[in-house]
């Protein structure tokens, strides 16, 4: 060992490590070979955990953490009950005028539709989604995509990266 050289104690593993190799997360001090062995692990969720929080659309998103999806998709789903409402509202007022009224049944068809359709994607891709985080091979799909790109963090792409290491060290 060298003297100019500061050493400090790994709190899993207990080793000596040079200042070099050693990382403080969340207060410990904790090895390069740790942090690696830490991200390396698999993450698992329970399947009967996922399967009820599917049930909502949108919540076995965000229990997989895909938070900005889950939003998303529970946004959407709340957003076209409020359009249904609307369209509804719409028929009622403009009952007499001939297009508005065919435009208000057309919304009135398809939000409910839409809704079905969310609410079915929804549940389906939690519970698939499950799998393929456990076995490593998620890849984000257009909802995702979509997803980002309505809600966008303003911290940037940093910082997201960084909360998912914190995440997996925990």
């Amino acid at each position: 060992m060298d003297n100019n050289t500061d050493y400090k104690v790994c709190s899993i593993c207990g080793s000596l490590v040079d200042n070099n190799n050693i990382f403080n997360i969340k207060g410990e001090e904790i090895c390069r070979t740790c942090v690696e062995k830490k991200l390396e692990q698999k993450q698992t969720f329970s399947p009967i955990g996922t399967f009820m929080c599917s049930l909502v659309p949108g919540l076995g998103q965000i229990f997989l953490g895909k938070k900005k999806k889950g939003i998303f998709l529970l946004g959407s789903f709340i957003l076209s009950f409020f359009v249904f409402f609307g369209a509804m509202i719409m028929q009622d007022i403009f009952y007499t005028f001939f297009p508005f009224n065919i435009i208000a049944i057309g919304i009135s068809i398809l939000a409910p539709v839409y809704a079905l359709v969310n609410y079915v994607y929804s549940f389906f891709d939690a519970n698939i989604t499950r799998r393929f985080i456990e076995n490593d091979v998620y890849v984000d799909d257009i909802i995702d995509k979509l997803a980002e790109k309505t809600l966008k963090n303003k911290k940037g792409k940093k910082y997201i990266e960084e909360k998912i290491i914190d995440k997996r060290l925990q």
